[in-house]
């Protein structure tokens, strides 16, 4: 951290974390560790601001937009998120069509916020400055960690199609899965189809995939998360309820499950359900997102004191 190579560090506190022990003692150092992850994210995300704006001064816009997409997958700092997204605005020209329908919702627990402990960063535009299969790594870092030792081993034909899949070209990421489907793990290959075919508008199929892949593979949390998050997104509460439920009882990234149970509680009038299970998570790692998502909701009820009480314990400070 000292000598500013904070990508070095995040990775060395988050072996850290992974080697801790499930006492007291170990539960301590997870903590501390858990805020240092979050400091060296938002130095890292710090330095992609500058990039942003020394490439949009050289005239390379699409590189300038490329780092401050980059700087919303590293941290939930609310401070430089909003820079991101207001240099975004302001670099983005006005004519920008897309060609394919993509999903803008960030898969692996979009609807959570970025963190080390882990949704994979699939919006995350191509920095064309780094090799392939570096880029790559610096995607799947920020998957689980049992996901992550998966992920290393499949090869540089899927790598090429995941990274295309983060920069949302949809049918090259399809044909590349499909491409090396016989060598990886099946559950594996059904959860990144189902999440392509998600962002193609393709839900029923996308469900049908990932059902598929948690059938084969009960662990694979990943593909857990993404399926309540498509049943969420397609407004079928209940279903998506009894997912994230399952999930729970079964400790398979309980906190994102958690997070994602308040939204739909928030998302169907359930303001007193959503309150109490955010308030319940500002006791876990998940503090920061969880306190954003129970400011804005007791903005928008009106509990504007509490909100301010919110702001000023757990948004008001980057660690």
């Amino acid at each position: 951290m000292e000598s500013d190579s904070f990508f070095d560090a995040r990775t060395c506190y988050e072996d850290g974390f992974k080697h801790c022990p499930g006492d007291e003692t170990g539960g301590a150092l997870k903590s501390v560790l858990l805020e240092r992850i979050d400091a060296a994210n938002c130095k890292l995300a710090e330095l992609n601001l500058q990039e942003a704006e020394f490439a949009h001064s050289r005239g390379d816009t699409v590189k300038a937009i490329d780092h401050l997409e980059l700087v919303k997958t590293l941290t939930s700092n609310l401070v430089l998120r909003k820079k991101a997204e207001e240099l975004i605005l302001r670099f983005t020209p006005q004519d920008d069509g897309h060609d394919e329908p993509a999903n803008t919702t960030h898969s692996s627990c979009g609807s959570c916020s970025s963190s080390s402990s882990g949704c994979s960063s699939d919006s995350t535009p191509s920095d064309d400055s780094l090799p392939l299969l570096e880029y790559y790594e610096l995607l799947i870092h920020q998957l689980p960690a049992d996901q992550y030792q998966r992920y290393t081993k499949l090869g540089e034909t899927f790598a090429s199609a995941y990274v295309a899949a983060s920069q949302d070209k949809h049918l090259e990421a399809l044909s590349g899965f499909e491409d090396c489907a016989d060598t990886l793990p099946e559950d594996i290959f059904l959860y990144e189809k189902g999440k392509v075919l998600h962002r193609l508008g393709k839900d029923r199929e996308a469900e049908q995939c990932l059902r598929k892949a948690v059938q084969l593979n009960g662990a694979n949390s990943l593909a857990w998360l993404n399926l309540a998050l498509v049943l969420r997104e397609s407004y079928r509460f209940e279903d998506a309820l009894t997912t994230i439920e399952t999930m729970i009882a079964e400790q398979i990234m309980p906190e994102e499950a958690q997070l994602l149970r308040a939204s739909i509680f928030e998302a169907t009038g359930n303001h007193e359900s959503a309150v109490n299970q955010y308030v319940e998570l500002l006791q876990t790692p998940w503090a920061r997102p969880a306190a954003e998502k129970l400011y804005g909701l007791l903005m928008e009820v009106g509990r504007k004191d509490d909100a301010a009480a919110i702001f000023k314990k757990y948004l008001k400070s980057c660690h």
